[in-house]
């Protein structure tokens, strides 16, 4: 028997969000990676040199922004992050389960505003042609990625959703 033409949407909607996340994820890495060659650089350059790296600290700034949202829907995908659910976790599968479902709905929610909000910032921040004082790196891209990266946490949460309610509805 094949699946339903839903099924399989929803199964290439699944591996492309994970295919992304890792992206995402990959790029994060990168990001930290970048962030601890700067600031040991930076320190070896200002205790050996007398010379630091102007603009260290916005480098690290930019880059540290990068790192934690980009990771963001890999972790959700992982289930990476902290769920407190002592008293959930004595409750039926299925009540469990559309307990799960409804939560990722409101997550998912919640960060569509956030990545709409995000965009916006993005936008007036494009408009206004605002750059790090000392870099004058502008601050756009950066948000932009950022809300590229709560986008697809929202895909996460999303899907995460239809599989929890669709668990609670089967059982």
């Amino acid at each position: 028997m094949t699946p339903s033409r839903s099924k399989r949407y929803l199964q290439f909607s699944e591996k492309t969000v994970w295919a992304a996340s890792k992206v995402f994820d990959a790029i994060a890495g990168i990001s930290l990676l970048a962030v601890m060659f700067l600031v040991v650089l930076n320190i070896i350059l200002r205790a050996f040199f007398k010379s630091p790296i102007l603009g260290t600290y916005e480098f690290v700034g930019f880059l540290t922004s990068l790192v934690v949202g980009l990771a963001l829907a890999h972790c959700a995908l992982k289930n990476g992050h902290i769920a407190v659910g002592f008293l959930v976790a004595k409750l039926p599968e299925r009540i469990r389960a559309g307990i799960d479902g409804l939560t990722n709905l409101t997550a998912a929610v919640f960060f569509v505003f956030c990545s709409w909000h995000m965009l916006d910032y993005a936008r007036n921040f494009a408009a206004s042609g605002e750059v790090g004082l000392t870099t004058r790196i502008p601050f756009y891209p950066f948000v932009y990625g950022l809300a590229a990266a709560l986008i697809l946490l929202c895909l996460v949460l999303f899907l995460r959703a239809l599989e929890m309610l669709g668990t609670a509805v089967r059982q």
